[in-house]
């Protein structure tokens, strides 16, 4: 469509679309036609009629682009729109930025595979039977751990000291007869601290004078004894001298 400049009356120029005349088009031809041939003299006032049809089409074409205000309403749109959008892009930038930085995993607190393995070693022993604190070392040397995984078995090992020092007394005096000092120096031997070994002999329920007469039976059946050497086989083996004296008393 061709453009034309019209000047409103309030003075300003606007430039709008002008149609195509009618005349000019296909379609009115046709029409022409078949009127020209249904009704002779229609086509002056057909022609009238869509002149005035197409004059009024055209004044409301021109009274919609010469409205200033519609004019300026409609090109704020796509600021308003523009500036939504642009928004809404910041946003979804930004977004994942935040999430990189909250999900950072940290793994300052992980160990090697051979200081998991020796922990993990050590808490199957203590499971099994029981160590001292050194003791339990001296086996993880010996499972050829290195000596920095060993240490940081024993410095992580979850377990009462004083209780594996009470539960290897109470083995060792199932297993044979013992004096209470002779019982704490094998705790010792065993690499208990002092502390601990003394915890399990003030802990553990014996009878002492029926742990002499056992002792005092066993010797009798290795070999044979006069009751005063037994008395002081007895002594040496750390009983006091009420339970020697009982045990030689109450042999059979």
């Amino acid at each position: 469509m061709a453009k034309k400049k019209v000047i409103g009356q309030n003075g300003k120029a606007y430039v709008v679309k002008e149609k195509k005349p009618f005349y000019k088009k296909v379609w009115f031809w046709v029409i022409a036609t078949i009127l020209l041939f249904a009704v002779g003299g229609s086509l002056t006032g057909g022609g009238n009629n869509n002149s005035s049809d197409t004059i009024t089409a055209k004044s409301s074409e021109e009274e919609i682009f010469s409205d200033p205000e519609t004019s300026e309403t409609t090109s704020n749109i796509p600021e308003v729109s523009t500036e939504i959008t642009q928004s809404s892009a910041e946003e979804t930038i930004t977004s994942p930025n935040t999430s990189e930085t909250t999900e950072q995993p940290s793994s300052n607190d992980d160990v090697s595979l051979e200081f998991s393995n020796a922990l993990r070693s050590a808490n199957d022993y203590l499971n099994y039977t029981s160590f001292s604190q050194l003791g339990l070392y001296d086996q993880l040397i010996y499972e050829q751990y290195p000596p920095e995984a060993a240490q940081y078995a024993i410095d992580n090992v979850d377990t009462d000291w004083n209780q594996h020092a009470l539960q290897a007394a109470q083995d060792y005096l199932d297993y044979s007869s013992f004096s209470k000092a002779g019982l704490y120096d094998q705790l010792i031997y065993e690499q208990y601290t002092p502390e601990q070994a003394q915890f399990a002999i003030d802990s553990i329920e014996a009878d002492w004078n029926q742990h002499a007469l056992q002792t005092a039976q066993d010797y009798l059946d290795y070999s044979a004894f006069s009751k005063a050497d037994l008395y002081d086989q007895l002594i040496y083996e750390h009983y006091t001298s009420e339970q020697a004296q009982f045990a030689i008393d109450n042999l059979p």
